[in-house]
């Protein structure tokens, strides 16, 4: 591994709207399972590089999901004006327009493609934590190839291609150091995907 963390940078062309916040009662079930994953240090910030990890969205309409805002892995809860519209994306041209008050996260592609591959999913969770990431590396569990880079387009595609006939489950980014990605149809089906491994970890510590 790189001893720089490829963490935290936006890969993407990106397009901020200035608009109102979302309401709060959007991001409320967002909010609920971010303020338990940074408890668990699964959300958070690298102490020493000062980079934030960890991002939660939810599905709004086809093509418009709600996303945290980049950089806001430090805090411990958000409000609303820490979340950001994303209402387009350009897998080509690698480009999202996204609305709000802050940009959002570097991941924001990356969950595209995610909802793009089946319509049922409507939540994603992307958390980090080493013992999990080695767990879920030894397999078996799905995967993306540690060539692929996160944020990028390349990353999107992938994630497309390996969801299109799931709802939910979990998967683990190899070439992204301590990443992993749950996805569900509900916040609790996401949630759950999470805790359930996480839970199966302590009980092997």
């Amino acid at each position: 591994m790189n001893n720089k963390r490829d963490e935290g940078v936006i890969k993407f062309k990106l397009t901020l709207k200035r608009a109102p916040a979302p309401e709060m009662y959007q991001v409320i079930a967002l909010e609920k399972w971010r303020a338990l994953f940074f408890k668990l240090g699964l959300v958070g910030e690298y102490p020493i590089d000062k980079i934030g990890y960890g991002n939660l969205s939810c599905r709004l309409t086809k093509k418009n999901f709600l996303i945290t805002g980049s950089q806001t892995g430090h805090l411990a809860h958000l409000h609303a004006h820490h979340y950001t519209k994303v209402i387009d994306c350009d897998l080509k041209k690698g480009s999202i327009t996204a609305e709000g008050l802050v940009p959002p996260s570097s991941e924001s592609l990356t969950h595209y493609g995610i909802y793009e591959a089946n319509p049922s999913i409507q939540y994603i969770f992307h958390v980090h934590h080493r013992p999990l990431w080695d767990m879920l590396m030894s397999g078996p569990f799905d995967y993306i190839d540690e060539s692929i880079a996160y944020g990028t387009p390349q990353m999107a595609e992938a994630a497309f291609e390996l969801l299109a006939n799931k709802s939910s489950g979990i998967f683990v980014m190899k070439g992204h150091e301590d990443g992993v990605i749950s996805y569900g149809s509900t916040a609790e089906e996401a949630g759950k995907n999470i805790l359930d491994l996480y839970r199966k970890l302590a009980i092997r510590q």
